[in-house]
């Protein structure tokens, strides 16, 4: 089975990987929306990437020691990473940008959904694979 250290091992890669799905999905639905491409992508895609390592190394470090502490399996981690990853997302557009939970954007979905099986499988999964 796995132990801590071998969770931990993975925060820096898996929130890495996340914060650049992040940063990268952001910029290319911007792209969509603006049906343009320029300077300001780069400059999303940077800002994107920040935010989302500031949080995902946080929070990638809590919900691991849950994962390690509660002993969760694949399914109950994988759940846990998707609810907390949506709801990050939610109230980080909701604090930024927003003032009410009826004004969030559905495209946000599109980036935390798969931001948070990134994080799961750059991590969790990683871990009970490879140990």
């Amino acid at each position: 089975m796995r132990d801590r250290s071998s969770l931990f091992q993975r925060l820096v890669p898996a929130a890495l990987a996340t914060s650049l799905f992040t940063a990268l999905a952001h910029a290319a639905l911007v792209a969509i929306a603006a049906r343009s491409i320029g300077f300001e992508l780069v400059l999303i895609a940077s800002l994107s990437f920040i935010v989302a390592a500031l949080v995902a190394l946080p929070g990638g470090a809590l919900m691991l020691a849950v994962v390690a502490l509660l002993k969760l399996g694949l399914v109950s981690s994988f759940l846990l990473f998707f609810v907390l990853v949506q709801l990050v997302a939610v109230g980080l557009e909701m604090y930024l940008f927003e003032s009410s939970l009826n004004s969030v954007s559905w495209q946000y979905g599109l980036i935390s959904v798969p931001a948070s099986w990134v994080a799961w499988y750059g991590s969790v999964y990683h871990v009970s694979r490879h140990v």
